[in-house]
């Protein structure tokens, strides 16, 4: 910082015959301070990002849906058609015949059971990882160190 040099000013008394005549008259004094930036290089830091690739199979989970069908031989003489039923997990369809003598005939039950199967496939995959390395200058070696090394 640089100030300015300063005065010593001695408080003076106006003169008889004028106005202020008998008026102590202090000179009141201002100080400016004035304040310089110098930058200065501390040091050099750079900041790599390195992709990481890697190759292999990924796995995936997911489910696929297995429908099974049994066929199940009635033979049996109905009044009436029934309608599909569910007997818990199992969707039942009738299959019904007419036959010569004006009978009706269940012939044979569809039995439709849905199931769940998971699944993981291994599916060949390329999955990348990014890494941030900082790095400073050491100005002694001229070497780039890794920070928090």
């Amino acid at each position: 910082m640089n100030f300015p040099k300063t005065e010593t000013l001695e408080p003076s008394v106006a003169q008889p015959g004028h106005a202020d005549a008998g008026k102590l008259v202090i000179p009141v004094l201002v100080e400016e301070a004035q304040v310089d930036i110098l930058r200065e290089h501390t040091g050099t830091v750079r900041v790599r990002k390195v992709v990481h690739q890697q190759n292999g199979p990924a796995a995936l989970e997911g489910f696929r849906e297995v429908v099974e069908t049994t066929r199940v031989p009635v033979n049996q003489v109905v009044d009436a058609v029934q309608v599909p039923r569910s007997l818990d997990d199992v969707l039942v369809i009738p299959v019904y015949e007419e036959r010569l003598v004006r009978q009706l005939v269940l012939v044979e039950e569809i039995h439709v059971r849905r199931r769940r199967e998971s699944l993981q496939p291994a599916e060949p995959t390329s999955l990348r990882r990014e890494e941030v390395i900082v790095e400073r200058l050491d100005p002694a070696t001229r070497q780039w160190v890794a920070e928090g090394s």
